[in-house]
């Protein structure tokens, strides 16, 4: 069973109907009885047997004739029955897009290309750019206060490993020297810090999403919120772990790939891609850009 974590059913359903000329919304189902009558007479005629012969004892017998009869009914039914059942497709529909995605495409990851379909089975890093962008915004944020943490963690060990090595006198002697290097350790701390708030600023700046999944063998995977089956705020806290992800790759950016177009904005996109390798410091020359349909744990 699939635990869904993200369904777009727009695309789902598109190929659904593109494969069955139509998105079948429901089946019906009726049931109705219909009754009738029927209605037969039925009788009988004895002749009186003291006629005689002769065209006028026929006569004769004409008139003595005795009859009888019967009038019967009888009822019909007929029963016709039509089923009425109604189905909404919702996670089911994933299932028979998959089916079709799988006739028709070899969904390994080594065929990776524009336009291909892709089934991605990795440990993939939940990256939530609102929620992390806030916690370097403002006073009091959380990375002032992992500074502070950090900072005063290289005070105590600096003076530790001072006062294991050097007596007080060595220590007087080589104070100034010895909170220079302090400060040179804290300032380091400053400007990791700093280079991080930098990347997230820019990965806002060149990626129009929120969320998304990254994973260190090159897919980036955008999500929209409307397509999440849990709250999307709580993604990067929440989940984890290998995942599922069944989509289509829609651009690949990098090294290899290059615009073939001449028109300024082109090479201003060309650009702003290899900024994006260049940010997130990964090991493959190419990035590919993954629409998902879903991402699931599960089979």
């Amino acid at each position: 069973m699939k635990q869904f974590i993200y369904l777009d059913t727009d695309m789902a359903n598109s190929i659904i109907a593109q494969t069955d000329k139509g998105l079948v919304l429901d089946t019906v189902c009726e049931h109705e009885d219909t009754a009738g009558d029927n209605a037969s007479k039925s009788g009988s005629v004895s002749v009186n047997g003291s006629v005689g012969g002769g065209i006028w004892k026929f006569a004769q017998a004409q008139a003595e004739m005795n009859g009888t009869g019967d009038l019967t009914f009888s009822n019909h039914s007929q029963t016709v029955l039509k089923e009425i059942a109604t189905k909404t497709l919702h996670d089911a529909a994933f299932d028979i897009a998959y089916e079709q995605i799988c006739k028709e495409w070899d969904t390994s990851p080594e065929n990776a290309d524009i336009g291909v379909f892709i089934e991605l089975k990795s440990v993939f890093s939940f990256v939530d750019l609102e929620f992390i962008d806030s916690l370097f915004s403002g006073d009091n944020t959380f990375m002032e206060f992992m500074k502070k943490i950090e900072k005063k963690k290289i005070v105590d060990v600096s003076k530790t490993k001072i006062s294991q090595h050097l007596n007080r006198q060595e220590q007087r002697a080589n104070e100034r020297q010895l909170q220079n290097h302090i400060n040179t350790l804290t300032a380091s701390v400053d400007k990791r810090y700093d280079d991080m708030s930098e990347i997230i600023k820019t990965m806002r700046q060149i990626i129009p999403y929120k969320r998304m999944l990254v994973s260190t063998d090159g897919f980036i995977i955008p999500l929209e919120d409307k397509y999440f089956r849990d709250n999307p705020q709580t993604m990067g806290f929440k989940h984890g772990g290998l995942v599922t992800c069944v989509g289509y790759i829609t651009n690949v950016i990098g090294e290899t790939a290059t615009s073939l177009a001449t028109d300024p904005f082109s090479q201003l996109q060309h650009i702003v891609n290899n900024a994006l390798i260049n940010t997130l410091h990964l090991k493959q020359k190419d990035l590919f850009v993954v629409h998902p349909i879903a991402v699931y744990y599960g089979q």
